[in-house]
Parts: structure tokens; sequence; C-alpha cells
């Protein structure tokens, strides 16, 4: 589990080394057998990701903000801050930012980014099989259904995974409507690498939402919220449904590194030459909420 993390970096087109949140704790955890028991008995719990969220919801939480802030690099200058500061760590956590610093790409054609993360695209086989990250899955196993599974054959995963230390709030790819969220039970597993090596399938089993999206461009694409080790919440601005728009916040994930999936029906949408060259290495692009990632014909 020692190996390195490579994320390739848009904006600097070089590739960098991934500094992972609680390593330590994942090596401890997952990387061998009585972390694993411990892991899934107990630390892969709601109610202990619940007492977790509770703790960073409090007041005395606010100390862990600033180390956290030096460790990672993260530009305050962008975000809105209350006139306070922030009550909790949880509160920085789902900081919002100024319009200004996530523009959302105008270009007529522009596939957009939901989220701050790293990106990796997959292609979706016959029967709706998929390989994320080593582990073979079914859109209907995503789904906890058995329907919706022809409709994206030939189509596409696009994989957006958020570090703790990311922006978490979320957003959609394209106007449209929105079908209301379903919500499917299961246990908070990690969706960092280090931890997919050895327990790959997280995405097809770990708590998530999920929605059809009918959009005139993109045609009716899904997009799941995967939750994950000690997030409290997923947390949805249109449960019911509704309109929305490209770039427009969706919902935003509480404490924890998280998942965006967006899967889209064969032929709606090409992914830039860059993202899909490094995803066919094993290797996540760098990408920001609102970015160009792709183009739609």
């Amino acid at each position: 589990m020692a190996d390195d993390i490579l994320i390739y970096n848009r904006r600097t087109r070089q590739i960098d080394v991934e500094q992972v949140y609680g390593s330590q704790w994942m090596e401890l955890f997952y990387g061998r057998p009585w972390g694993r028991a411990i892991t899934n008995r107990l630390l892969c719990r709601h109610p202990l990701s619940k007492l977790y969220g509770a703790i960073q919801g409090s007041g005395p939480s606010r100390k862990n903000i600033a180390p956290f802030v030096r460790q990672y690099g993260i530009d305050l200058a962008e975000a809105v801050v209350p006139p306070g500061g922030f009550a909790s760590f949880n509160d920085f956590f789902i900081r919002r930012l100024t319009p200004a610093a996530r523009p959302v790409a105008q270009a007529a054609d522009a596939l957009v980014s939901p989220a701050d993360s790293r990106l990796q695209m997959f292609t979706i086989e016959s029967h709706s099989r998929l390989t994320i990250k080593g582990a073979a899955v079914t859109v209907p196993q995503l789904l906890g259904r058995p329907t919706l599974a022809g409709m994206f054959e030939g189509g596409l995963c696009l994989v957006f995974r958020l570090a703790p230390c990311d922006y978490h709030r979320f957003g959609y790819l394209d106007d449209g409507r929105q079908g209301p969220v379903h919500v499917i039970d299961g246990p908070l597993h990690s969706v960092n690498p280090l931890s997919l090596r050895h327990k790959p399938e997280v995405h097809a089993t770990n708590y998530r939402h999920w929605c059809l999206v009918h959009s005139p461009r993109l045609g009716t694409h899904l997009q799941i919220e995967v939750g994950a080790m000690m997030v409290g919440s997923i947390v949805q601005h249109r449960p019911d449904g509704g309109l929305c728009r490209r770039g427009e916040e969706k919902g935003y994930f509480q404490f924890g590194g998280s998942t965006v999936i967006v899967i889209l029906p064969p032929g709606r949408a090409v992914i830039d030459p860059d993202i899909a060259e490094y995803s066919s290495q094993g290797i996540e692009a760098l990408v920001r909420y609102g970015e160009r990632v792709g183009s739609i014909p």
C-alpha cells in the first residue's frame, strides 16, 4: 500500500504525487488483515461517521482548520469566510467559494467538471459492465436495481474523486431537468486509491445517492454521489428533482473524501485528449469545478 498515487496536473502538465490525508491510517486499517477486520466491523459504520461528524461540527474543532490549510495549501482568499470566522471544522469543510474562484466554462460545446476532483474515464462495455479501479461492476449494481442498463452500453463513465482537501460542493454538467434522488444504504468505506487496492468494489456497495438528469444535449444521463468513510451526510438541494443549469450547485458532501460518478449514453460527449490518455494509463487528472473536461458534439 505504500505505492505513490500519481496525478496528472493539467495546469502544470506535470505528474504529481498526491499527498494523502491520513495515509498512515489507510496503511493500518486497509493494508493489514487485522486492520481490515476492524474497518469492516466498526470504522465503515454509520454511527461512527455520525459521531465523528458531530465532533468536526463542534466549536473546539476550529483549532484543526489552520494546520489543515497549511498542510494542503488551501487558498482561503477564494472562500466566503463568515465575519466571525468558521464556526467549526465542518463549517470550513463545506465552505462556499466566491463566484470568481470557479468560473464555469462558457463555450456552448463545453462538458464541465461537476467538482474539484481527480478525474478518470472508463468505457461501458456490453451488458453495462465497466471496470472502476480494478473492480468489475455493472450499471445496475451501481444503482441497486436491474433497470436502465441497455441505454448506457457503449457510453462513458466519469469518476470524479474528491480528496478531503478539496472544495466539497458539486454541480450539474448541463442544463436540463433532474429527476428525484434515490438513496441506497451501505457502509462508508474509504474511496482513496490506497484503500481501493484492497476493496475495489466500494463504488457499488457504499452508501450513495443517484438520479437521472434529462438534458437536450447530453441526453438522459446518471449522476451518482458516493459517500465515504467519515462523511456524515450527502446534502441534495433538490431531492425531489427540478430544473437545473450547467455549473449550478447540486449539493455538497460533509466531512471526508467522496466521489461523483457520471454515466453518459454513447455518442453524447468526447473527453479531452489529455484526460483520455492518462485515464488509459490508470492515472487520474486533477480538475476543478466548472472546468472544461471534454466537448459535447
